[in-house]
């Protein structure tokens, strides 16, 4: 059910209400000229949805889409598409609260895999590059330094598990060049 309302000086058609899908879906809002625009909510026939701020049939600005199986993103839209401060969270344990450019992490941010593995700093495609930090609540591995592609890259600090601690070089991930190794051993009587 739509109700009309128009504006005389600009001839501007505006609707707000409820359209009905023949695939079981729901969008509920305003419309002008036959767009979406302005707060509205699409419900799809899975269980999926979209909701917030829309400009011309996309999203802009703040809104949330959910999908049935608990993934959510909620944060700042630009012609639809994740731009700005957001959060993306999906049931398997990755979770990323941080900037997106383009629908990708980018810029600062925080992420999470498989509830256990935190990666913190600054994002380029997707990816870790630059100063950042990584810390596995398992206790197996923390690192604070630089990082290139998603890998410890250039300079920084590593701590295992067992206490060693690593301050120096690295390269793609593993220790490289000059640094400083100190070894912990500890014996359990």
């Amino acid at each position: 059910m739509l109700s009309r309302y128009s504006d005389s000086k600009t001839k501007k058609k505006e609707y707000k209400g409820i359209v009905l899908y023949h695939d079981g879906a729901i969008l509920e809002g305003h419309f002008t000229n036959g767009g979406i625009s302005g707060d509205a909510r699409k419900i799809f026939g899975n269980g999926d949805y979209i909701q917030g701020m829309f400009v011309n049939g996309q999203m802009y600005g703040s809104g949330k889409h959910a999908l049935h199986d608990g993934s959510y993103y909620d944060g700042e839209y630009v012609n639809g598409t994740q731009q700005g401060k957001g959060h993306q969270y999906s049931p398997d344990g990755t979770d990323y609260e941080g900037m997106f450019v383009n629908g990708k992490f980018e810029g600062e941010g925080v992420l999470t895999v498989g509830g256990t593995q935190i990666w913190e700093g600054t994002f380029s495609n997707g990816i870790l590059n630059g100063k950042g930090k990584f810390h596995d609540k398992m206790g197996k591995k923390s690192y604070e330094g630089d990082f290139a592609n998603g890998k410890e890259n250039g300079k920084g600090v590593s701590i295992s598990k067992i206490g060693d601690r690593y301050e120096g070089e690295f390269l793609n991930g593993s220790r490289h060049g000059k640094g400083i190794l100190t070894e912990y051993n500890l014996i359990i009587h």
